[in-house]
């Protein structure tokens, strides 16, 4: 007798929630994936984003000829920190309102019970692992630089959350130090300092005004690598900004790889790990450790998330057998 998984059997939903799109992705619970699907935010905030995931939710169920009772399990991709106790999300500065009670009480009420939020950045890295795993790269930092900025220590496959689920959290990494011996009685940034410093953004204000306009990042790297010094001069700055976090890494974690991810680490391709490797090295007193580009790329979070959904989906399903 031959076991299989039938085709039928039911569906798991992948989300991954950003700044500009909601992005999603179906796949049957054999793996095979079903759609891909995207939906644009028509304003950034809370409101904005569950509207445009009930739009993407409706288009994707309808292409895949799905009923909303045949989806098993769906994992949600978010930024910020989702608090390991309550679920709420914090330090989703980027997304105004995305943080209220109320949003994790919204996606409920369309998910049911049979719902993860989780950390977009541990999404990507498991994501990243997947792809990586019959190669036995297992372990390795992931560097994700975009609209906003954070990491993942992954070990034997899975990221490391932490205590509070904070690891990784360097967008709050300051780049300067303090002048005073006090402790500063300033707020400390909501968005946190690395990132206001090295967001993709941020990249795009720096080369605005030094006189170069660039509608993505994607063209200023672009710039950069044909020449044009003021998106030369932008970029190394932004190699440094990354080497500089992944210092703290490199003489923390010690991991075997490095990988870049997110709209700067992808858009920069290889010349720009490469940039970022030279500035590292020259910052560490032993050799820095192999940079790469995100091999799963803008589909990380999405693979990730249905990863995870699949792992919960048969969790489900084999305890009610």
């Amino acid at each position: 007798m031959v076991w299989g998984i039938a085709k039928s059997a039911g569906s798991v939903l992948s989300v991954d929630v950003g700044t500009q799109w909601v992005r999603l992705a179906l796949t049957r619970l054999d793996g095979e994936v079903q759609e891909i699907s995207r939906e644009r935010i028509a304003s950034v905030s809370a409101a904005g984003v569950l509207a445009a995931l009930d739009a993407g939710l409706e288009r994707i169920l309808g292409e895949a000829a799905v009923d909303r009772s045949d989806l098993v399990f769906t994992v949600v991709g978010s930024p910020g920190v989702v608090h390991p106790e309550t679920g709420v999300l914090e330090h989703a500065s980027n997304l105004p309102g995305w943080g209220d009670a109320a949003t994790l009480e919204e996606l409920q009420a369309r998910f049911g019970q049979d719902l993860l939020v989780m950390k977009d950045v541990y999404l990507a890295a498991l994501g990243e692992a997947r792809l990586r795993r019959e190669r036995s790269e297992n372990d390795f930092v992931l560097l994700s630089i975009g609209r906003g900025v954070g990491a993942a220590v992954v070990r034997e496959g899975h990221p490391l959350s932490g205590t509070h689920g904070l690891a990784g959290e360097i967008a709050f990494l300051p780049v300067t130090v303090p002048s005073s011996k006090a402790p500063s009685t300033s707020e400390p940034s909501r968005r946190g300092a690395l990132e206001e410093a090295a967001s993709a953004d941020s990249m795009l204000e720096r080369a605005a005004q030094a006189g170069a306009t660039y509608g993505t990042v994607a063209a200023l790297m672009d710039a950069a690598w044909d020449g044009d010094s003021a998106a030369h001069a932008v970029v190394e700055r932004e190699s440094m900004l990354a080497a500089f976090a992944l210092s703290a890494f490199a003489v923390t974690v010690d991991p075997p790889l490095v990988v870049l991810a997110g709209s700067v680490g992808l858009s920069g391709g290889a010349r720009f790990a490469e940039a970022v490797r030279a500035q590292l090295g020259s910052l560490l007193p032993f050799p820095a450790p192999p940079i790469e580009v995100s091999q799963a790329g803008e589909n990380a979070i999405l693979e990730g998330g249905a990863e995870k959904a699949l792992q919960l989906a048969w969790e489900k399903l084999s305890s009610s057998l």
